[in-house]
């Protein structure tokens, strides 16, 4: 209904949040919309610029550097940390610092902590701590995100908050409030389109006692779309060395596959990460061509508890890409019946 003011009242015994997320914008940076934008107002800036500085070297900001590159724009990457993407598996995330700079001849300034942004000119001009100054048409600062929730007064109605604006929910997706359900990126990480979908589809479920869908899945697909593109789930070699745990890997370049050199792809790849002992899969990371496609092959192999095993007893169509998967499972198990014979001379020496 609406009330005497204009204003309109919504009423439910179930609410469900879902209003998203905005860029993070400091007091500190001078944004205009024009010169200097987010992720967002980028998109409203009413020509090509000769020049860009990208300000966070995340999911966003890789991915529109390399938008931006690729149109022929003269493209900096800066980040206070000293690598991109940190979740990824490095090796991945090498192949694709490689193809930024020499390919779309992005520069990377990383492990440099901006000091400062001036508009002068029609321009804008970076400082950072390392004394390094940086003249260009327009900055692009993405580093962060924030809940959508300001309008909404939630403490007020004793749903408990965050950081950044973002929504604390259970397992179940409610709130601190019973009948008050949040899904998506107003609740944080992972803030993924797909997976939010998912959120707030368990969250309604509970609500209304619907008894299907309880719970989201417990592997979850990271598309990233730089170029090249990039797509993970998964255990990383690095994760798997933390937590000590035994690993192999096997790998396939699109470089040696049919369909790969058809299109000219010759730095994509397919990662696997398996137990050397069950073969049971571990984690499937992608660079190249159709990356985000291709990872639901390992996904679901890993969703049914599957071997590498699965990619050698099953027939792919060829050409294709998901070829692909079937090599990187033979070079894995090379590499595993290597190990075991280096292993088993030293043991008889």
């Amino acid at each position: 209904m609406t009330n005497p003011s204009g204003e309109q009242i919504l009423d439910g015994k179930i609410v469900l949040i879902a209003t998203g997320s905005s860029p993070y914008r400091p007091p500190t940076i001078p944004f205009d919309d024009d010169c200097v934008c987010d992720s967002d107002t980028i998109l409203q800036i009413g020509k090509i610029p000769a020049s860009l500085a990208v300000v966070g070297a995340g999911v966003i900001g890789c991915e529109y550097a390399s938008i931006f590159a690729a149109l022929g724009v003269e493209v900096h990457l800066v980040d206070a940390r000293s690598t991109l993407l940190p979740h990824m598996d490095r090796e991945i995330v090498r192949i694709l610092l490689g193809e930024m700079q020499t390919r779309l001849g992005v520069t990377l300034h990383l492990a440099c902590e901006v000091q400062t942004i001036e508009k002068c000119d029609g321009k804008a001009s970076l400082t950072l701590r390392n004394g390094t100054c940086i003249v260009v048409d327009n900055v692009l600062y993405a580093a962060g995100r924030g809940g959508n929730v300001g309008d909404l007064n939630l403490e007020a109605i004793g749903v408990k908050m965050g950081n950044r604006g973002l929504v604390l929910v259970n397992e179940n997706y409610q709130t601190s409030v019973p009948n008050i359900y949040a899904a998506g990126d107003v609740i944080g990480f992972p803030a993924l389109a797909s997976t939010s979908m998912e959120q707030a589809r368990v969250a309604m479920v509970h609500a209304f006692d619907l008894k299907y869908k309880t719970k989201v899945a417990g592997l979850l697909p990271y598309g990233i779309y730089t170029i090249p593109e990039l797509s993970t789930i998964g255990m990383t070699e690095e994760e798997c060395r933390e937590k000590s745990l035994p690993y192999e890997v096997g790998r396939a370049h699109y470089r040696n596959n049919a369909r790969g050199q058809i299109i000219g792809d010759t730095k994509g790849m397919i990662k696997l990460i398996f137990d050397p002992d069950s073969l049971k899969i571990l984690g499937v990371h992608i660079v190249g061509e159709n990356a985000s496609e291709l990872l639901h092959i390992g996904m679901m192999a890993m969703q049914l508890g599957g071997t590498i095993n699965a990619f050698i007893d099953s027939v792919f169509n060829f050409p294709t890409l998901s070829d692909a998967y079937k090599y990187a499972a033979y070079d894995g198990l090379g590499n595993l019946a290597r190990k075991r014979a280096a292993t088993a001379v030293q043991e008889t020496i």
